[in-house]
Order: C-alpha cells, then sequence, then structure tokens
C-alpha cells in the first residue's frame, strides 16, 4: 500500500513538474499559436469587413449599417481570441478593435436613424481603425519572421 502511496506521489510530482518547465515557450512561438490558432483568421475577417465598409461608403446609406454590423460581428469574434503575444503588435491591435467597435456601432445607429453625418463619422473612424490594424498586422509578420 505505502509504494502504492509513493508511486501515485512520485507520478503526481513528475507531471507536475513536466506541466510547470516543459511547457513554457519562447514569446515568437507563443505568437506563432496566437497566429494559428484563431489571430489569421481574424485578422483576415477584420480586413475583409473594414475594407467592405469603407466600400460601402460611397454607396447609399441604406447598405451601410448592415455591413457596419458585420464588421462589429467580426470585432466581437476577435476580442474572444487570447491577448496577442507579441508586445509590439499589442497596443495597435488594441486600438484597431477600439476603434473599429466604436465607428461601427456609430456607423449602425446614425444608418438606422436615417443620421448620415453620424453613419459617415462612424465609417470615418473605421477606415482609422484600418491603418492601426495595418500597423498591427505589418508589426506581427516582423515578429513571426524573425524567430
Amino acid at each position: 500500500m505505502r509504494i502504492r502511496v509513493r508511486l501515485i506521489t512520485t507520478t503526481a510530482a513528475v507531471v507536475t513538474a513536466m506541466l510547470l518547465t516543459g511547457c513554457s515557450s519562447t514569446p515568437a512561438e507563443e505568437l506563432e499559436d496566437w497566429w494559428s490558432s484563431g489571430g489569421e483568421s481574424g485578422v483576415k475577417a477584420l480586413s475583409d469587413t473594414s475594407g467592405q465598409v469603407n466600400a460601402v461608403s460611397m454607396r447609399p446609406m441604406d447598405v451601410w449599417g448592415t455591413t457596419c454590423q458585420e464588421l462589429l460581428t467580426e470585432v466581437k469574434k476577435a476580442k474572444k481570441l487570447d491577448t496577442i503575444p507579441s508586445e509590439n503588435a499589442r497596443g495597435f491591435w488594441t486600438e484597431a478593435l477600439t476603434t473599429f467597435e466604436h465607428g461601427g456601432n456609430e456607423c449602425v445607429a446614425g444608418a438606422g436613424a436615417k443620421d448620415e453625418p453620424r453613419a459617415s463619422a462612424g465609417i470615418r473612424e473605421v477606415q482609422k481603425g484600418i491603418g492601426r490594424l495595418a500597423s498591427a498586422v505589418s508589426l506581427i509578420r516582423g515578429d513571426l519572421e524573425a524567430e
């Protein structure tokens, strides 16, 4: 009985030590994991939908709200991702999400109320977010290539 208890205790200690030391990874590996486990698809979805918002800004206002709502859906998904491991890109990523969310909300509210100045202001904010997203992606790619 004592041997069994010691064996279980020893096994638990070994497994715990392996988990604590074996799971450590470099920042580059953490970023690669983030990128491959949803980061890349999240970036692409945000890029595509924010680009669509930019494109519809030249069309009649009745299509703005739907397109901005699609962007808000992608922002919500992106916010569910783990925190981006790249300290270089984290600020731009956070700014992009915040700008997309605020601009998207203003666009949807303005379009719903037939308030073109408000909806246009929301779209302009989304356009600023596109630049923040591009900066984040550039820094992420630089960090991934530096591996």
